[in-house]
């Protein structure tokens, strides 16, 4: 399974405990997907979203603080590029004071809500409905597509507050609020209650490390390697067309070596001559060789 799919299967499975708590996401759901409208002769409040979970848990929030208000839930098929299952919950509202409420006349009731304890479930909310998280194998990057700029500006307050720095941006008539740094990305989920998804981004996390580490350390390994043969190569055609008695006995016995022993590193010439010599002075003298060579 997907991260994306564990994370939102974890978030709708999440619960309340307490109705400040489940009235705080429902309005977070609502007001941050929800839209205005009338039909039948009533005041609706629309939502529409391609999770019928999501779809199931606000008609659940819906019973229980309207129990005696209508709803309709169509499910709608469309095409194209954005094709699939679309479901629609239309809320029919008796009283337009409700909406006043739920923050759409005025945002102090989320004011209100983001500075009591029931905070972060007024975002889990809003993430849930217009949340997305790529999946970490491939980047880290969480988005939230908010309505006005003036939640948007709200909610980046709000997270800069308790230490998730947050960056937004206007794209395509929206505002979203994102971040790509995995820590950041991490404490948001841990601060919506998502602990499963935190606990699997972390082993992600930890399993991209050590094999980002080990593909350097490879790399890095093959790459000195390839260098010590092409040297050793380089060097040995050049020794064979050097009469080795005519050399220096500093250099001859370098010489030698490295015909004895074609692959070896630096340091495992330097280590075999007598007495021992430093990677450099080995280096020296074998650059000497390829310049005796020339005269």
């Amino acid at each position: 399974m997907k991260f994306r799919e564990v994370l939102k299967s974890e978030l709708y499975s999440l619960v309340p405990l307490e109705i400040q708590q489940s009235w705080a996401e429902f309005v977070g759901i609502l007001r941050t997907g929800g839209c205005i409208g009338k039909k039948n002769g009533f005041m609706t409040l629309s939502l529409q979203h391609r999770d019928l979970a999501l779809i199931k848990k606000c008609v659940g929030f819906k019973k229980k603080f309207f129990p005696h208000t209508a709803h309709i839930i169509v499910e709608e098929r469309k095409k194209g590029l954005n094709a699939g299952i679309l479901y629609d919950l239309d809320i029919y509202l008796e009283e337009e004071t409700i909406f006043t409420e739920l923050g759409f006349g005025s945002i102090e009731p989320l004011l209100a809500i983001l500075q009591s304890a029931n905070d972060s479930f007024f975002v889990r909310g809003v993430f849930e409905v217009r949340g997305y998280v790529s999946e970490p194998q491939r980047g880290y990057h969480l988005d939230i597509t908010l309505p006005s700029e003036q939640l948007t500006q709200l909610l980046l307050s709000h997270l800069g507050e308790r230490g998730m720095s947050f960056k937004y941006r206007y794209f395509r008539e929206e505002f979203h609020l994102y971040s790509k740094n995995a820590s950041t990305i991490e404490t948001f989920l841990g601060y919506l209650g998502a602990i499963q998804s935190y606990l699997l981004l972390e082993k992600i996390r930890v399993e991209k490390a050590t094999v980002e580490s080990l593909t350097k350390w490879v790399n890095c390994a093959t790459s000195n390697l390839e260098r010590t043969v092409e040297s050793s190569l380089r060097q040995r055609q050049k020794l064979s067309r050097v009469n080795l008695e005519l050399l220096p006995p500093r250099l001859r016995q370098i010489a030698y070596l490295r015909l004895q022993y074609p692959y070896a590193s630096l340091r495992e010439l330097g280590e075999k001559c007598v007495p021992p010599l430093s990677k450099m002075n080995v280096f020296r003298r074998l650059k000497e060789l390829e310049n005796f060579e020339s005269k």
